[in-house]
């Protein structure tokens, strides 16, 4: 049985979680899954809000699988595969995890294991990509050069002159890649699944889905770059564990508020999940462009994580 591996990458609230979880949702995974996780910050939440579907899963903290666990993550992927006791492995990295390394290191491994790297995904944020691009190019750009299938997240924000600029600028950095332009919403998570497993340059937005080939082979993708350096340095991660109560109108207070950076500094990503009054919770994402905040069930105690540049850390500590 040969073990098919798909990779989910993408920058800080790019949505790789949300699609993750809508193919579980959806089970377009129906064989068993094995999730590797890997969070940036000392809080785990996107692991936790993943607990609750019937799936395996693998958390690697204290660093990024790319890197500075890098032998964790070969080890575990190693242990996954020898067990046998998987038909999927689904790999989440950090969002500043370097997808070519990722993918360097699952090659290496496909050289003398039963396995077939299928999915090479990048979940890009339409709203955030000239921000992102100008500030944090290392990271971004590697994800975007280094994907076979780069999936844009909130497309429904924007209209439709800046979402051909980003593509075009996408395009010129990988011509090869197809790219999804359709809200993620419209499209099924078998749909999703099939534009991202089939070959070509297909870009969609309102487009007639009949008309695309979704025959869901497998593909190799041969990815050959120069291995660079990088540093994961300029992100700071500040999180807590709190039974405190957060009304909905109080948490979308401070999120306007973490938009001031000459307080805060830049905060690129906070989520997490609260409790809203007695009984009811929540769970939040947050990048600059976007709140979304969804009714959660219950949980034993609230988690918060606020990840950015020159975090002013005693701030966060006041406000949350």
């Amino acid at each position: 049985m040969t073990i098919q591996i798909d990779i989910f990458s993408g920058f800080f609230g790019a949505g790789k979680t949300t699609l993750i979880k809508k193919l579980i949702d959806e089970n377009v995974y129906s064989k068993k899954v094995t999730l590797i996780e890997n969070e940036f910050g000392e809080i785990p939440i996107d692991g936790a809000f993943l607990k609750k579907y019937n799936i395996e899963i693998k958390e690697i903290k204290a660093g990024c699988i790319c890197c500075s666990t890098v032998i964790d993550f070969t080890n575990t992927l190693r242990e996954i595969i020898k067990s046998k006791e998987t038909e999927r492995i689904i790999i989440e990295p950090s969002g500043v995890g370097k997808l070519s390394e990722i993918v360097k290191i699952v090659k290496k491994l496909e050289e003398d294991n039963d396995i077939h790297l299928n999915l090479v995904i990048a979940a890009v944020d339409v709203t955030m990509y000239e921000e992102f691009t100008e500030l944090f190019s290392e990271f971004y750009g590697d994800q975007i050069i280094h994907a076979s299938t780069i999936l844009l997240s909130r497309t429904q924000n924007v209209d439709d002159e800046e979402l051909a600029k980003v593509v075009s600028k996408i395009r010129e950095i990988n011509e090869t890649a197809s790219i999804v332009t359709t809200p993620w919403d419209d499209l099924s998570g078998i749909e999703l699944l099939g534009l991202s497993e089939a070959d070509g340059q297909q870009i969609l937005r309102d487009d007639d889905l009949s008309t695309f080939d979704l025959d869901f082979e497998d593909h190799d993708h041969d990815h050959d770059h120069d291995e660079d350096d990088h540093n994961h340095d300029i992100f700071t991660s500040w999180g807590i564990e709190t039974t405190k109560i957060f009304p909905v109108i109080k948490l979308k207070s401070i999120f306007e508020d973490l938009k001031d950076e000459a307080v805060f500094g830049k905060v690129v990503r906070s989520k997490g999940k609260v409790q809203i009054d007695g009984v009811n919770w929540v769970e939040f994402d947050f990048v600059p462009n976007a709140l979304e905040i969804r009714a959660s069930e219950p949980d034993e105690i609230g988690r918060i994580t606020v990840i950015g540049h020159d975090l002013n850390q005693a701030i966060l500590d006041t406000v949350f």
